[in-house]
């Protein structure tokens, strides 16, 4: 896979102009070390760092690759109402600015397919901190006792 830059104008595009969208699983390092995205970890740190709608298209976008692991095509709308997102389809739609913001985090990538991530890495230092205090906290005390400190 070619990812296109990490430019918001050029994902937007793309996502307006896949409809139905094309979904695969998008493997790579953090496939044995990281979390699953439907996992505690994910919904404990990295909503605050994404926001909910990013974290439950992630998580419903991975529960359907696990079901279909060849990949699948969802209809923009479909996926966008499932969520609580309305069914606008531009581009500053809910739906599209959710999909590029994984993009933007490199839980997503795109070429040919939208590729998510069904393993999120662990968050980076610059993402620790932006954490409210007691998440910044927990996690250090939660990865502490796993054995790795950060």
């Amino acid at each position: 896979m070619h990812p296109l830059p990490h430019l918001s104008l050029d994902t937007n595009s793309w996502l307006v102009e896949h409809n139905p969208l094309p979904v695969r699983e998008f493997c790579d390092t953090y496939d044995s070390s990281g979390f699953d995205a439907r996992s505690v970890y994910v919904e404990t740190y990295w909503l605050p760092i994404l926001g909910p709608s990013c974290v439950f298209a992630a998580r419903r976008l991975a529960a359907w690759l696990q079901a279909e692991p060849g990949g699948f095509d969802i209809s923009m709308v479909a996926l966008a109402t499932s969520l609580g997102l309305g069914s606008g389809l531009g581009r500053h739609a809910p739906i599209v600015r959710t999909l590029t913001r994984l993009v933007d985090f490199g839980l997503a990538n795109i070429s040919d397919t939208y590729a998510v991530r069904m393993m999120f890495p662990p968050l980076s230092a610059r993402q620790i901190v932006r954490l409210p205090d007691h998440l910044a906290a927990a996690h250090a005390a939660d990865r502490t006792v796993a054995g790795v400190s950060r």
